[in-house]
């Protein structure tokens, strides 16, 4: 699977891993979660925001172990065709409330060509 990281998710993430040091082995073994449960029928900690057949983008509760809670939340593009997973945006629940419908609007547009 080819795992890409959208141009705001790589801030968004350098400005995180500062303050949670553990955030980059947290992402590792939220990949291995994904990677096995792509379109999140494992548990009630994803939600499809948009879905077809084979694509989605999801939002994902994700465990920190800086934090010790899933106090976070990462939104991903999946692409089942092709096997590409992108992330969209990562956010720490306390201080912000919710995803960017925008941007999740503009990668699902772009990607859906």
């Amino acid at each position: 699977m080819r795992i890409t990281q959208g141009v705001e998710f790589a801030k968004e993430f350098k400005k995180l891993k500062k303050k949670y040091p553990s955030l980059t082995e947290d992402l590792a073994v939220l990949e291995r979660v994904i990677e096995k449960y792509p379109f999140g029928e494992d548990s009630r900690h994803c939600n499809a925001l948009r879905r077809e057949v084979d694509r989605c983008v999801c939002k994902r509760r994700m465990m920190c172990r800086s934090v010790r809670g899933s106090e976070f939340r990462v939104i991903y593009y999946y692409d089942g065709k092709i096997l590409e997973l992108q992330y969209i945006e990562i956010y720490y629940k306390g201080s912000k409330e919710t995803e960017d419908k925008k941007r999740v609007e503009v990668v699902w547009k772009k990607k859906n060509k």
